[in-house]
């Protein structure tokens, strides 16, 4: 495999990571300069900042005819998240949560996940079932936006603006900012979904197999940083927030764009049921119930999640070999 291939990529990852942090730093600065609500703020830009990566990534996937990294980024970046970066941050500090949102949250992502299990069950996703996610997606925004007017409390929101650091406030800063941020995420998802497709083409894998290992992990690395971030600093409900917030975002908004711009219904391979699904909603399921429960997730189950993941990757790679996908 030509090494440039990974320099492709990682170049591409660079322009992602760089792109998506300054377009948000900019549209909060921009926002917090023209007196918008911080709640407001809270639940759009700073909630969904860390998902631009995988967003750009699918319209870009979906746009240049691969369907095949699309469903696998979307799927494979939940696993990733919760089992790769929830792990990986409760290895460092044991994540607990004290706000109901959370919980709330929590079930939300289990339904999302249920119904995206449901509108593949006939191995397509078609437009019409991309405007239901997208519905979905509004109905769990206007609840939130509903419970965080009337629970309003200026400590509670300012907690995600205190995240945004090195907010710019010179009006050509900011602009700069969104300009860069604008530029940097469409160049990096070209780069990476070239990169991918050439990763799969070299390994004889499917892009589907790229898009659940390799591409998942590398869009999934903003939420990686601000987790672990958060636990090394002991930030835990902010992880844990991160963590639910990206996969919820990631099916409604993600993969109902995706299905509702898409020329051509997407397919749902076979091998999604048998392992891609379940370890989906598995992971889901679990983390949940740490929540409901109220117990952190330590160190212990940090490294399980972590060893988890490294065998779902093992599992994927081998199941390619028998043409599963």
């Amino acid at each position: 495999m030509e090494p440039t291939i990974f320099v492709k990529l990682a170049g591409g990852l660079v322009y992602l990571l760089f792109g998506g942090d300054l377009l948000v730093r900019g549209s909060v600065a921009l926002a917090r300069r023209f007196h918008v609500p911080p709640v407001v703020i809270a639940l759009t830009v700073v909630a969904f900042g860390t998902s631009l990566p995988e967003l750009v990534v699918v319209i870009q996937a979906t746009m240049s005819g691969y369907p095949g990294l699309v469903l696998g980024n979307v799927v494979g970046s939940n696993v990733a998240n919760v089992l790769l970066v929830a792990g990986a941050a409760a290895a460092v500090y044991p994540l607990t949560h004290g706000e109901h949102s959370v919980r709330r949250d929590s079930v939300f992502m289990i339904l999302a996940s249920l119904l995206l299990v449901f509108l593949s069950w006939n191995h397509v996703l078609e437009r019409w079932e991309g405007l239901v996610l997208l519905a979905g997606l509004v109905a769990v925004n206007a609840l939130s936006a509903r419970e965080a007017t009337r629970a309003y409390r200026a400590s509670e929101l300012k907690a995600p603006m205190e995240w945004v650091l090195g907010l710019p406030t010179k009006p050509r800063t900011i602009l700069f900012f969104i300009v860069a941020g604008a530029i940097g995420l469409p160049l990096g998802a070209d780069l990476v979904v070239d990169a991918s497709v050439e990763i799969a083409t070299a390994l004889g894998v499917s892009e589907t197999v790229v898009g659940l290992s390799i591409l998942a992990i590398g869009t999934s690395l903003p939420e990686l940083a601000t987790t672990v971030m958060a636990a090394v600093q002991k930030r835990t409900e902010v992880a844990l927030g991160t963590v639910v917030g990206s996969n919820m975002f990631n099916i409604l908004a993600i993969m109902g764009a995706a299905a509702t711009i898409a020329p051509n219904p997407i397919d749902v391979p076979g091998g999604f049921f048998g392992l891609d699904f379940p370890v989906m909603i598995a992971s889901a399921i679990v983390l949940s119930a740490f929540i409901w429960l109220r117990r952190p997730v330590g160190r212990v189950a940090g490294i399980a999640f972590l060893v988890a993941y490294a065998a779902y990757i093992a599992v994927l790679f081998m199941r390619n070999q028998v043409a599963a996908y």
